[in-house]
């Protein structure tokens, strides 16, 4: 296994309600655009949807498409990726999906996380070819 680290700034998150019905949890739909930085050189795409709590906290589930490049590797590749938002701080795993893959990275697997802030985010991730 290679472990992957880095960095990521947010470029873009368009967030809508699904379902507000009244004295039921919210729960939307988001569209994000990070940049990665580190061991990670590219962009990723994602699709989350998100449940929150009376106090504003949330639950999150989405795919991520990452293209971009991992040393001399350049391709895409998926990921699952779950988790929770509290205290102001994003807090995820991910796990990449298997023959998602494109180009030199066709054959990549693992696992990893994530935490994000308002000021700083950084990623960990286990991965082989």
């Amino acid at each position: 296994m290679t472990q992957l680290t880095g960095t990521f700034d947010v470029m873009g998150w368009d967030e809508k309600p699904y379902d507000e019905a009244k004295g039921l949890p919210k729960l939307t739909h988001a569209e994000v655009c990070q940049e990665l930085h580190g061991d990670i050189e590219g962009e990723a795409s994602i699709t989350y949807l998100m449940g929150y709590r009376p106090d504003e906290t949330a639950v999150f589930v989405g795919l991520v498409r990452v293209v971009g490049r991992i040393g001399d590797r350049d391709g895409s590749f998926v990921m699952q990726d779950v988790g929770t938002f509290e205290n102001g701080i994003a807090r995820g795993r991910w796990t990449i999906v298997p023959r998602l893959g494109t180009g030199d990275l066709s054959n990549i697997r693992g696992e990893g996380h994530f935490a994000a802030a308002s000021d700083s985010a950084t990623y960990l991730l286990d991965v082989s070819f």
